[in-house]
């Protein structure tokens, strides 16, 4: 681990780590999503590097849940000040609502309350990370009998899309898929369970459908979402059904899913993050995502955004930038990398 530290500062130098960086369009945007990002207002909250070189910040729907109407004017006003862009990962069409012709507003009423304690709070919301909306229909909760079609499913979400626009008419949105748990182009999911084994499906198959559908309705999307964990790129995390992951190029099909999204005029965000790491320590999570983090620059196409995210148990501290094991140390090393290559 001190290795590593002392491997980055290198190449950058003392100095160079803390001097501002100069941006290019072609360096993809860093963001950051953590569940305890209200810390980042605390008054000894440390930060600058990376609050001077990151473009924006993500939440969990139903952290505006948790957070008093205090905090979340603290949190908009840090933002604004920051000039920081915001994304809210949400669910889009629900799996625990109507499994009928309904969902599509039912759901928007339901996410539009959570979305409205934060804008009522001083927030501005620029975007909606939309997580596998069409999965949450065809899927639902147990002993629910979901929608029958990919369309089906895409049709709710064009009525989810309106209504939010009707109440935030500058709103943009990105399809989120978790993409090892479908199959793609015919071949297997990575754990290969289920019908043909894809367990949810042909995720090519879902993401034209909804592609289509949408443009159909002149709601066309800004940008794809790919959500797709370290171990599930390099294939040595342990499949429920596959001897040997590694005998299939998954890097090679999420290349395929990043030129099909640019393909239709999309832009692409790249989530990068350890399942093991994350399960493990802060440290290995930090250890492991800038493992992803050069694997992928050095092997795919460079994203529009970076996503630094942890849904895990680690790293649970999200400050100071300047204590190894912390998610802004995390996200501070990584900006320095992308500005590298």
């Amino acid at each position: 681990m001190i290795l590593w530290i002392l491997a980055i500062n290198s190449a950058f130098g003392v100095e160079a780590a803390n001097e501002r960086i100069d941006n290019s369009s072609t360096v993809p945007e860093v963001w950051v999503c953590h569940s305890d990002l209200n810390t980042l207002v605390q008054d000894d909250a440390e930060w600058d590097f990376v609050r001077e070189h990151l473009t924006g910040i993500q939440f969990y729907i139903d952290q505006f849940n948790r957070y008093s109407t205090e905090e979340m004017g603290k949190l908009a006003n840090m933002i604004r000040e920051a000039g920081l862009k915001v994304s809210v990962e949400c669910g889009g069409t629900l799996d625990f609502g109507p499994m009928d012709d309904t969902n599509g507003k039912w759901s928007a009423e339901v996410e539009l309350q959570k979305f409205k304690k934060y804008t009522d709070a001083g927030g501005h919301i620029d975007y909606l990370n939309l997580d596998g909306p069409v999965r949450r229909l065809l899927y639902p909760t147990a002993d629910r009998e979901g929608f029958s079609s990919n369309e089906a499913c895409a049709e709710q979400l064009v009525i989810y899309i309106r209504e939010v626009l009707n109440v935030y008419p500058h709103m943009q949105f990105f399809l989120l898929t978790n993409f090892p748990n479908w199959g793609y182009k015919g071949e297997v999911s990575y754990h290969a369970r289920g019908l043909q084994r894809m367990d949810w499906g042909d995720y090519h198959e879902v993401f034209q459908t909804v592609l289509r559908v949408l443009k159909a309705a002149d709601l066309p999307l800004v940008g794809l979402t790919i959500d797709n964990p370290y171990e599930y790129a390099i294939g040595t995390r342990q499949s429920a059904t596959l001897e040997d992951p590694t005998a299939i190029d998954w890097g090679a099909r999420i290349k395929d899913l990043q030129e099909n999204a640019v393909s239709a005029g999309l832009e692409v965000n790249m989530i990068i993050n350890s399942e093991s790491g994350g399960e493990s320590s802060a440290l290995a999570f930090h250890d492991e995502t800038l493992k992803f983090l050069h694997w992928y620059l050095e092997h795919l196409p460079k994203p529009n955004r970076i996503f630094i995210q942890s849904w895990y148990t680690h790293p649970r501290e999200v400050v100071p930038e300047t204590q190894a094991g912390t998610m802004m140390a995390l996200v501070k090393e990584a900006i320095q990398v992308i500005h590298s290559h």
